[in-house]
């Protein structure tokens, strides 16, 4: 199949994916009616689907349409989820399952910080859930906006407070309407970059005007960037840091941006380290997100730490938004893009000052150790050690070494909770 073709099918796909409302259409039409009573008379399956619909969805209305149906049957998710053909969850034990803090001996309760919405299930099948919940409070960080889900609700036939982060406004509002045991926090993955990451590469020279950190999957869109690139007034260069996602690689990103003729305009940096992730955002002027929805974008955040301004899309939905201000860059519409890069390539913005007052891993431990403390004493719980401070590198790491030699043999010992 000659390549070309191969690209045309692709760009072809990725413009139907994005072109939702004809389906958005169909399916309020269809809840409005009232028709998901006849679906649900499959519960297990139209919850499913249902959660698939406010997962993948922009559209808020849709989302609140379907919410009521999927929370009345959320009994249907209660069982242990299959996890067959899926990677054990110990080998995440001390990295995306991570012990912030160890129960102690007076009965104070630990705390286990959980990532990636996709362990949750692992973790519901792999795990006693009331014996662990018993010495841990759970704190969530999600990987993807939309939480009105089967993975989600699972958790809420436990009597325990489970902590959610939410830096996404509709999420973090879904969860204060269920009135449930799923506490919302404002605070995301953006939240989470240890600012001494960047500090050896700030004094870079600037080598590229755009610099795009994302993986190679259609959903990042990269084909945005390379449509501005072909019809700019003015010659840019850009660095395109990723790995590989959906079934394409940098050989397929490489392809599409022959198509627009721009590919002597990038420079490609396909699955590299996390420190030459920063040596190569610490070289641009100005960082793009070009996805229309995603979780809580931290490549942004450590953009922003590698004081590189970012450019968003208006219409992105993501936690990311919460942290986009004049201070640290700002929202365009797809046909502003070019406008917008300059506007920033000229503006001046010290970013990383403002990142390191807001959203740096010592603040965000900060706020959530303030949160679960104050709703510990409020229940007459103990409250005597804090939280270990952790950051995103892309997996929990403990900022300080002395934290990782005192909580290694409680990740560990988390064993003892497998079924």
């Amino acid at each position: 199949m000659p390549s070309n073709f191969k690209v045309l099918k692709s760009v072809a796909q990725q413009r139907v994916l994005e072109n939702q409302v004809v389906v958005h259409a169909g399916l309020v039409s269809f809840m409005s009616r009232g028709y998901a009573h006849a679906l649900l008379k499959h519960r297990g399956e139209a919850v499913s689907v249902l959660s698939s619909v406010h997962r993948i969805t922009r559209m808020p209305l849709l989302r609140k349409l379907v919410e009521p149906y999927i929370v009345a049957n959320r009994d249907v998710t209660y069982g242990v989820p299959s996890v067959k053909g899926k990677a054990s969850i110990t080998k995440y034990f001390g990295n995306r399952v991570a012990v912030l803090k160890p129960p102690s001996a007076n009965g104070e309760k630990g705390v286990l910080f959980i990532m990636f919405t996709e362990l949750l299930r692992a973790l519901c099948g792999e795990m006693n859930m009331r014996k662990l919940l018993s010495d841990y409070t759970l704190v969530i960080e999600p990987s993807w906006s939309g939480y009105c889900q089967e993975d989600f609700l699972r958790l809420t036939q436990f009597n325990e407070d489970i902590f959610v982060l939410s830096a996404q406004e509709d999420d973090f509002s879904f969860l204060q309407r269920l009135h449930l045991n799923l506490i919302p926090v404002e605070l995301g993955p953006c939240d989470w970059v240890d600012p001494g990451v960047a500090e050896p590469y700030l004094g870079n020279p600037k080598e590229f005007d755009i610099v795009m950190n994302s993986n190679w999957g259609q959903w990042k869109r990269h084909h945005v960037l390379f449509r501005m690139l072909k019809h700019a007034k003015n010659r840019y260069t850009a660095a395109l840091i990723g790995g590989s996602w959906g079934g394409r690689n940098g050989t397929d990103i490489e392809e599409l941006a022959i198509h627009y003729g721009v590919r002597d305009q990038l420079s490609i940096f396909d699955c590299i380290d996390y420190r030459e992730v920063m040596d190569i955002t610490c070289r641009g002027r100005v960082s793009a997100l070009l996805s229309l929805k995603e979780g809580s974008n931290r490549a942004m955040a450590e953009s922003m730490f590698c004081n590189v301004p970012v450019v968003v899309l208006a219409n992105h939905v993501g936690g990311i938004t919460k942290n986009i201000v004049p201070e640290t860059g700002l929202f365009a519409r797809e046909s502003e893009l070019e406008f917008a890069i300059t506007k920033l390539m000229r503006a001046g913005l010290n970013p990383r000052e403002w990142a390191l007052e807001h959203i740096s891993c010592f603040k965000s431990a900060e706020r959530l150790n303030t949160v679960l403390r104050d709703r510990a004493l409020s229940k007459g719980l103990p409250w005597t050690q804090d939280l270990a401070i952790r950051s995103n590198r892309p997996d929990t790491e403990y900022v300080h070494e002395s934290d990782h030699e005192r909580l290694e043999p409680w990740n560990q010992s988390l064993r003892q909770y497998l079924r």
